[in-house]
């Protein structure tokens, strides 16, 4: 309670504080000055650190020790109009990524925020320019790509600037887990594309990868080219494994070894091909290892394959190749015939011999009849007579009246004739 009585009467304090009173606080935060020496002090293939000084004087940080003070940073490229904002800064420091061949422009100020994390006063802000490194922009690469197999190795690929002199030689570098390596297998393919192939150095599939790909010529200054990729974005898995078509139509695969991530988050294509009519049709399934096909044609063969991408829990770009084919083949009409007689029989066979068993059952019933036991039928000839059988066979005659005798009195009498 004395605690709950203390914040009450401190917020109560500083609101009247911060509202009403402190007009020589208020004037003095008008003359809030902006950061000052803002400066790169890492450079590790585009990725930039900065710090800065806040520019306050002793007298307004004594004052702002009410107030929390922040940084906002913002930075755009010098070929672009839209200033991409950031998270307010509790430090006068910050590092990101750009692609320095644009040139960028950075800008922060101070932010002091009363108690309710409003802002209550905003500096001016101050801006660094960095221009983009020397050489024609028409001598930068362009259409640059990578793609990643298998968590282990990347083929990255790009095309040379419009103004690059034919002896410009290039030179790629990448960095991920704070390691900056130089890569050393370089080609070009029958497209004309220069490329290099990358087989070490990529271990963490959720780090991101910077790229800085330097050109040299004996004629010109070729502009460098940085960016950065997210290696699950550009991961080409390996294809599902062990596809089969069970006789019921089910299609069954499992995923390549080697991954750890969950299946749910990957998307499945089936590729079902009428190999008569050269027909495809493509079916989407959503994280399972299998599927039903219907509405096909039994009298037709078909090939079954089936390919993967990460889809739900992160999107790559590309889908796998296709995994071993399976094939179902076709039900011809004179097959269909035998197994529908087949089927026939062995629905009479099972009847007859249901019909047989009741026959025989009923056979059997009467042969092994039990013979009755008398003294369960006649319990009192045995109880009461002693098993006699004769005095139980009177006694179970019945008397009536009717059956009684009585002597009857007939008198003659004598007729007299006239």
């Amino acid at each position: 309670m004395f605690l709950l009585a203390a914040c009450f009467v401190t917020s109560f304090v500083l609101r009247i504080a911060l509202s009403d009173g402190n007009l020589k606080f208020r004037d003095n935060l008008t003359e809030l000055n902006p950061p000052t020496n803002i400066t790169i002090v890492d450079i590790q293939l585009g990725e930039l650190t900065f710090t800065w000084n806040d520019g306050l004087s002793e007298d307004i940080k004594k004052m702002l020790d009410m107030l929390d003070v922040r940084y906002l940073f913002e930075y755009k490229y010098l070929d672009s109009h839209t200033w991409q904002k950031d998270s307010r800064l509790s430090e006068p420091e910050y590092m990101t990524v750009f692609e320095l061949h644009r040139g960028v422009s950075v800008r922060v100020k101070n932010v002091p925020l009363d108690m309710r994390k409003i802002i209550f006063k905003e500096s001016n802000w101050t801006v660094k320019d960095i221009q983009p490194p020397p050489g024609d922009r028409q001598t930068l690469i362009s259409n640059f790509s990578c793609i990643l197999y298998n968590h282990s190795s990347m083929n990255c690929t790009w095309r040379a600037g419009s103004k690059a002199p034919t002896d410009t030689q290039y030179v790629m570098y990448y960095r991920q887990s704070e390691t900056t390596r130089r890569c050393i297998h370089y080609f070009t393919d029958v497209n004309g594309r220069h490329g290099c192939q990358v087989n070490q150095g990529i271990y963490d599939a959720e780090e991101t990868i910077l790229i800085r790909v330097n050109g040299s010529s004996k004629t010109r200054t070729i502009r460098p080219y940085y960016t950065e990729l997210d290696p699950q974005e550009y991961e080409i898995y390996n294809p599902p494994v062990n596809l089969t078509v069970l006789p019921n139509l089910t299609v069954k695969w499992a995923m390549p070894p080697g991954y750890d991530i969950n299946t749910d988050c990957f998307a499945f294509e089936l590729k079902v091909t009428d190999l008569e009519a050269g027909c495809t049709e493509l079916l989407s399934i959503c994280g399972e290892t299998e599927y039903v096909l219907v509405n096909l044609n039994p009298t037709k063969r078909h090939s079954v394959k089936v390919r993967m991408k990460l889809q739900y829990c992160k999107e790559t770009r590309f889908w796998s190749e296709w995994s071993n084919e399976d094939f179902i083949e076709p039900i011809r009409l004179s097959n269909a015939r035998w197994v529908l007689l087949t089927l026939a029989i062995t629905a009479i066979m099972i009847v007859l011999l249901l019909l047989f068993a009741v026959r025989w059952y009923k056979v059997l019933e009467i042969v092994f009849k039990p013979i009755p036991d008398p003294q369960k039928k006649f319990k009192a000839l045995f109880e009461e007579y002693n098993g006699d059988f004769q005095n139980w066979i009177n006694c179970q005659i019945p008397s009536s009246s009717d059956d009684e005798c009585h002597p009857v009195v007939i008198e003659e009498s004598s007729k007299t004739e006239d």
